[in-house]
């Protein structure tokens, strides 16, 4: 079953320039899927699409069936789509643990709060070992952990990777996707990332999409994207 529907999609931040051009794809329940390409393809444009924060010029977007392209942002959140963002997302003034219980906004995510808090701390043990400390006081990769454990908090019945490497050095990135992949595969939820580290991002996926300005150019499975000659001279330089 397709829990997520993009037909022709086309958005940008000028109404001269479109950014999306004519983006189609799909997401099966339960599948991990990366949306991968270079700075400027278009990859956070398409989050914001998704999330609301940007309305598309035409196309449209289905959620388990229903039309979202037209919600506020907070609906869509309602819907169970939470988005973890490329910049920001935590409260530096406010501890590790009031930034998480401050995020349960959704009514299941209420009902599920201790559960959902327990599954953050066991995911990322960083964060319960400080979770009194402020938020500003955290690494770059702690705060990573801590915008995703926000997510986490919402119950999240599809979730919204936005470049999550963006800023962390390479062991840092490659020990928060093995953290985030244990966490996924318990939760068993439909997860998109875009991402700029190819090759991170398709060991991460089922399946994955390239895009180039706007456009997807190649689509498959991780295995066989990794294995094109494109991917791997383009995006992994071998």
């Amino acid at each position: 079953m397709k829990i997520l529907e993009v037909n022709q999609l086309k958005t940008g931040y000028d109404p001269e320039v479109d950014v999306l051009r004519g983006l189609s794809f799909s997401i099966e329940e339960e599948e991990c899927v990366a949306m991968v390409g270079a700075n400027g393809a278009g990859k956070s444009t398409l989050m914001k699409t998704i999330s609301g924060i940007l309305k598309p010029k035409s196309g449209e977007i289905f959620y388990r069936g229903q039309r979202i392209d037209g919600m506020l942002p907070h609906e869509i959140v309602n819907l169970g789509i939470v988005q973890v963002p490329e910049e920001g997302g935590t409260f530096p003034n406010l501890t590790i643990e009031e930034n998480l219980m401050i995020s349960c906004r959704r009514k299941k995510a209420k009902m599920e709060r201790q559960k959902n808090l327990e599954l953050v701390y066991q995911s990322f043990p960083q964060l319960l070992a400080k979770k009194g400390q402020l938020a500003g006081s955290l690494s770059g990769g702690q705060r990573k952990m801590l915008s995703i454990g926000k997510a986490i908090m919402e119950s999240p019945e599809m979730l919204l990777l936005d470049d999550i490497s963006m800023g962390l050095a390479p062991k840092v990135v490659e020990d928060l996707y093995r953290m985030l992949k244990d966490l996924t595969l318990k939760m068993d939820i439909p997860v998109l990332i875009v991402e700029q580290i190819v090759e991170i991002a398709l060991d991460f996926a089922q399946r994955g999409y390239v895009m180039t300005q706007g456009e997807i150019v190649l689509e498959g499975s991780s295995a066989a994207l990794l294995d094109t000659e494109a991917v791997q001279k383009i995006y992994i330089g071998t």
